[in-house]
């Protein structure tokens, strides 16, 4: 059985990610772009929204 290794994302990429949705790309096309799972993305978001990103 392999482990699964998690991705780990530095603080710049994850507010340039969340910066491509607030500039009106979708969450689905923002993360295609980045190679990143939608719910990765969408996480990230509500985490900026909430200040604690």
């Amino acid at each position: 059985m392999t482990k699964t290794v998690r991705a780990r994302y530095t603080l710049e990429f994850k507010r340039e990610a969340v910066r491509l949705v607030t500039g009106g790309q979708s969450i689905a096309a923002a993360a295609r772009s980045l190679g990143v799972v939608e719910q990765t993305l969408f996480n990230w978001v509500k985490a900026d929204r909430q200040g604690r990103l």
